[in-house]
């Protein structure tokens, strides 16, 4: 006996051990989820774009070689001349545009750094909200399945009083149709369950992934005990989403100083070295051809292009107007969002509290309407209606409990929460 408590006792700690809490699917989502792992390629093209502009602070290097051949001189059986070409360029001044390239290559960047985050923070919004949905639907099962259990037992119990003829045959006929319908909405409810794991496999990114044995959130949420003033400058400074657009505002900014810089001159320096030959390669040796070594100051400027630089830096400054109303849009929002979701956690807290009062009462006026029937004071009719007030009352029950786990988590979204985005 002692062996088989301990036997019992280790499989439930393996069990236990087994079990996927709601952190878990977040993790397993962060790694295999395909849509972060495309904006993670995003963020690294960005990243090699950067790094390509800060070519033009490098020096460029040229080589060349040509090769001819002809019949100028019959007296010759063959007219060959070669040349080997090497060069080397170095922009000293193109009115700053590279620089300001780079910036805006820079600020591009960390814009798809942010970008990322967003996608992530709502990826992990998705997956915590297809756990609590999967949760859900466990228990919209065992209530189901509780109801069915209650039914088939009245059943069983009205056969009986049916034989000793203590009821009519139709309160026998109404608890089957009862019963009937308690059976329906339990396969309605496993249909339901497997639907919110194939969602949640979806979100994760495993599509074999094992459901069947997820942790429950034991603990109701709390409503935050900070003022909204301080809330909204929290989710000011966190979002990403706005972070994502000051970058691209400030990498505007630098594409338009960009552009003005083609008002100002460009000056390179050129060293230049070319060797001639007689034959299909230059030698140093041959005697009438010789080296040609130059070291040039070369500038350029465009004095008048048909308008192309005025226009373009006046479509960038409208650019830039319209990325400020975008931010002020955003902002107002999210503002917007936050008023909602805190709004939409009171509720879901009161809801609990009026549903977990009901449940208590459900629970006792089916008590007390089994045992008068029992005692064969209370008719079919009533013990039926109890039964399905029992069952109205743990589904109000589940959906109040894990409709208020899910504003928290919608929450939490809004203010940017959670797991490190930046990793």
């Amino acid at each position: 006996m002692r062996a088989f408590l301990l036997f019992i006792a280790f499989s439930a700690m393996i069990n236990s051990a087994q079990a996927m809490d709601i952190n878990d699917a977040v993790r397993k989502t962060l790694s295999h989820n395909p849509q972060i792992q495309q904006f993670y390629a995003l963020e690294q093209a960005a990243a090699a774009r950067e790094s390509k502009a800060q070519s033009p602070f490098w020096p460029t290097i040229e080589t060349g070689y040509a090769y001819s051949t002809g019949e100028q001189n019959r007296q010759i059986e063959d007219d060959e001349a070669s040349v080997a070409a090497a060069s080397a360029r170095y922009n000293l001044f193109n009115g700053r545009s590279d620089y300001f390239r780079l910036r805006e290559a820079g600020y591009l960047a960390s814009a798809a750094v942010y970008q990322r985050q967003s996608v992530v923070a709502d990826i992990v919004l998705a997956a915590k909200g297809a756990y609590i949905e999967v949760l859900r639907a466990n228990s919209n099962v065992e209530t189901e399945k509780k109801s069915v259990e209650l039914l088939e037992r009245q059943k069983f119990e009205s056969a009986l009083r049916l034989r000793e003829g203590l009821i009519a045959r139709n309160d026998l006929l109404r608890v089957e149709v009862e019963l009937s319908t308690a059976q329906q909405r339990l396969l309605r409810a496993i249909g339901d369950q497997a639907n919110a794991r194939e969602r949640l496999r979806r979100i994760i990114g495993l599509n074999g992934l094992d459901l069947e044995n997820l942790q429950d959130l034991a603990a109701r949420p709390l409503l935050p005990s900070r003022s909204y003033a301080d809330m909204q400058q929290e989710m000011f400074f966190a979002r990403s989403e706005l972070r994502f657009l000051h970058n691209r505002l400030a990498a505007d900014r630098a594409a338009q100083k960009a552009v003005s810089g083609e008002y100002l001159p460009n000056v390179d320096l050129v060293f230049s070295y070319e060797r001639f030959g007689n034959g299909a390669l230059p030698e140093p040796s041959d005697p009438d051809y010789d080296s040609d070594s130059r070291a040039m100051l070369e500038a350029s400027w465009v004095l008048f292009s048909g308008f192309d630089t005025h226009y373009e830096i006046k479509a960038r400054a409208k650019e830039i107007d319209a990325r400020y109303q975008e931010i002020r849009a955003t902002e107002d929002l999210l503002t917007q969002q936050l008023k909602i979701a805190l709004e939409e956690l009171q509720v879901a807290e009161g809801n609990l509290l009026t549903a977990e009062t009901g449940l208590v009462q459900a629970e006792e006026n089916y008590r007390v309407n089994e045992n008068r029937y029992k005692a064969q004071v209370a008719t079919t009719v009533d013990l039926l209606d109890a039964q399905e007030f029992l069952t109205r009352a743990r589904n109000e029950k589940v959906k109040a409990f894990y409709d208020f786990h899910l504003a928290d988590v919608a929450l939490e979204r809004i203010l940017q929460r959670g797991p490190k985005l930046a990793d």
